[in-house]
Formats: structure tokens, C-alpha cells, sequence
């Protein structure tokens, strides 16, 4: 049950937003086992208004919202792999990208709890 929200100041194209959305949901799986795309939802957040430094040079928070708990490895493997997925296909420098996590202790879907 992950959720990946990615909030940046710049607008791309909808083929970049497929191709983000399908190497994240990679990603994910590679990262964190038994997590898949049959589960993941993504929310894209265009144009915010964002300042990274001081500067409005493109940027990206990117927050993953997991179910359970996970290994340190799991998260340095999601974080590296998102940083290289943002700077290769949006373009925007990985020192420019954040990534958040949070732990979801419930999760509630088709009227019911996990």
C-alpha cells in the first residue's frame, strides 16, 4: 500500500509522467519486496510554488508513504534509485530532490483495515 506523492515547481510532459510512474513502481519493488505497482498510488503535483535554497531552480519533494516497517537498506536503496529516476527523466539535478518517508501503522482500503 505505498503512496508516492511528487511535488516540484516545474510542469513535464505526460509521456515523462508515465515513464516516472513505471520506473518508480520498479523501484519500489526492487527496494522494498512485496511491495508492487498492484498496490502503489501515485499523486504528480505540477507547478507548486517551491524554493530549494533560496533558489526556484527546478526541485522535487518526493514523499513515500509505506505500510510497515522497513530496513535502513530498503530506504538508501528507494532513496538512490528515485534521486536517478527525477535527474533522468525530469531532468532535475538529484542535489535539488528530497525524499520523505512515512511509516504507515494502518491502512484502510475496500472498506476495511490492514
Amino acid at each position: 500500500m505505498p503512496l508516492i506523492t511528487a511535488q516540484t515547481n516545474i510542469i513535464f510532459a505526460k509521456e515523462k509522467e508515465i515513464k516516472l510512474k513505471s520506473d518508480l513502481a520498479v523501484a519500489l519493488a526492487e527496494s522494498f519486496p512485496g511491495k508492487t505497482e498492484n498496490w502503489l498510488m501515485i499523486n504528480f503535483e505540477y507547478g507548486c510554488s517551491m524554493y530549494f535554497g533560496g533558489s526556484d531552480a527546478p526541485c522535487m519533494v518526493v514523499t513515500i508513504e509505506i505500510f510497515g516497517k522497513q530496513t535502513t537498506e530498503s530506504y538508501d536503496k528507494m532513496t538512490e534509485k528515485t534521486c536517478q529516476l527525477i535527474s533522468s527523466v525530469c531532468g532535475i539535478p538529484s542535489d535539488r530532490i528530497y525524499v520523505k518517508y512515512a511509516e504507515v501503522e494502518r491502512w484502510g482500503w475496500n472498506g476495511r483495515n490492514f
